[in-house]
């Protein structure tokens, strides 16, 4: 396959790094509000409907007493002999009328909702109630026998809070009305609404307290979580810049706690990194010069000794061949001078659309020669780059798609458009396409499926486009054909990290 034949940069890796590290910290930033958060919330929890029934229980009590207070009042204002002669019928009687008066006017003034009067059997011997007459059964006060066995027995006594059918909350407080040492009668009050509203409003205020604590342990561990997970974050893209081979930064420090002594040694081997970078790249340079000195006496020889051949084609041939493997031999050290060095981009505004006429007519010899169609076309645009690392940039790409069509009718586009802030150029050929196994590497550097090659022609044409503060995409389906697109800014970009090893821009476009 010939489009994975050149590669490079480190994209793939680069982009897979940043979004495992942001998924290992919101998992962190997930487990703490988990780990803290949720106990604490369940332990407040708790706490409040511990204090809620202690502070109801005590309130309910408090309520209980008050009725049974108000109780024992209103048995000094009801005469015992009166209740002997009433019965049913009596309730328009000047004693029953006079009975209902006293007992409302207590009503009123303690803001009770209701006092009324019972017998042993439960019937009522006076109310305030003016729908119910005496004799009546009150048939409420069947669910309070336990209490009126003790109010009958001499004891005070209250009901527990309960809510009836119609949705209302009833408590009541007994008394004993006596005769002497008998018991006659019971004596009940009703809590009025506002007394009950006294236990409401104290599990609103519960429940608003509540919330507002749970709202700020929230707030609290929102914060401390993205504290303790904000450096570890820009340690996670500090860590995707190392990856992706930009080592001149150093990494700011994070405190004098674990997540500043992981910095601190993230930064050490940022600068181990660094160090053997610019060693590798200095033996490289070496080695790359050692061989380049020998290259170039043997195609001079082999000049010569193809001018002293000149009358012997056999013979002038296989020098032709020694003079073809040596300029193979050449650009393959080109390549790796020119991966190993590193110098910041020369930006000015410059039009593309020259630059992509001038790529299309330096390849057409390619196309002609493997039969394929090369078009162009561009917006009028003007963007700062580099013209030199450009034209080296998009000649890698238009040669590689040329080399991966079919031969005999294939097609090869130039294209470039502005898209919002970003101008884009595509290189669009119609050949094989991408195998989806060889898709995620033929970013990779050297690597090839070539025999012959380096694997560094995308590297190179990555890094170029990484220098001008752009991007180099690859888009491909097997047997449809592959999109190379470069995207630069439309504006001048802020100055690209400083090289690794300075040296000057040259060398031949890439192939």
């Amino acid at each position: 396959m010939k489009r994975a034949a050149s590669s490079g940069g480190l994209r793939p890796q680069r982009t897979a790094l940043t979004v495992r590290a942001r998924r290992r910290a919101l998992s962190l930033f997930g487990r703490m509000l988990i780990a803290h958060l949720l106990p604490s919330l369940a332990l407040f929890a708790l706490f409040g409907w511990w204090i809620h029934g202690i502070a109801a229980r005590g309130l309910e009590d408090s309520l209980g007493r008050r009725l049974t207070s108000v109780a024992q009042a209103a048995t000094n204002q009801v005469p015992p002999d009166v209740l002997r002669f009433l019965g049913p019928g009596d309730d328009d009687s000047r004693s029953a009328r006079r009975l209902r008066h006293r007992l409302d006017e207590l009503r009123q003034r303690t803001r009770v909702a209701r006092i009324f009067v019972l017998d042993r059997e439960l019937r009522s011997l006076a109310d305030t109630d003016a729908r119910v007459r005496i004799g009546d059964r009150n048939y409420q006060a069947e669910a309070n026998r336990n209490e009126l066995r003790r109010v009958f027995a001499g004891s005070e006594a209250s009901t527990l809070l309960f809510v009836g059918r119609d949705g209302r909350s009833y408590k009541t407080g007994y008394a004993p009305l006596r005769d002497g040492a008998q018991i006659i009668a019971a004596l009940g009050v009703e809590a009025s609404p506002e007394f009950v509203a006294a236990l409401a409003s104290l599990r609103s205020y519960l429940l608003l307290a509540g919330l507002g604590i749970s709202l700020l342990m929230v707030a609290v561990t929102l914060v401390v979580a993205r504290r303790v997970t904000r450096p570890l974050r820009q340690l996670a893209q500090e860590a995707s810049r190392i990856g992706a081979g930009q080592l001149e930064t150093p990494i700011a420090p994070h405190g004098d706690d674990e997540v500043g002594l992981l910095g601190t040694t993230m930064n050490q081997m940022r600068l181990d990194l660094l160090a053997r970078e610019r060693q590798a790249q200095l033996m490289l340079s070496g080695i790359a010069h050692e061989v380049r000195n020998p290259l170039g006496g043997i195609a001079l020889f082999a000049g010569l000794l193809r001018e002293e051949l000149a009358d012997r084609p056999e013979q002038r041939e296989m020098v032709l061949r020694i003079e073809r493997e040596t300029e193979y031999l050449k650009h393959i050290v080109t390549e790796f001078l020119d991966y190993a060095r590193r110098s910041p981009p020369q930006l000015a505004p410059a039009p593309l659309a020259p630059l992509l006429a001038e790529v299309a007519e330096i390849s057409s010899a390619d196309a002609r020669a493997a039969q394929v169609t090369l078009q162009h076309q561009s917006d009028a645009v003007v963007v700062p780059v580099d013209l030199e690392r450009l034209r080296r940039l998009l000649l890698n790409l238009v040669r590689n798609a040329i080399q991966a069509c079919p031969a005999q009718g294939g097609q090869v586009t130039l294209r470039c458009a502005t898209q919002g802030e970003r101008v884009v150029i595509e290189i669009v050929d119609d050949g094989c396409g991408i195998p989806a196994a060889l898709r995620e590497r033929v970013l990779e550097p050297f690597f090839t499926t070539r025999e012959r090659g380096t694997g560094l022609g995308l590297a190179l044409s990555q890094r170029i486009a990484e220098d001008h503060h752009g991007t180099l995409e690859v888009e491909s389906e097997e047997g449809h054909g592959t999109t190379m697109r470069v995207t630069l800014p439309a504006t001048t970009p802020t100055p690209p990290d400083p090289p690794a090893l300075g040296a000057s821009p040259g060398g031949p476009a890439p192939k």
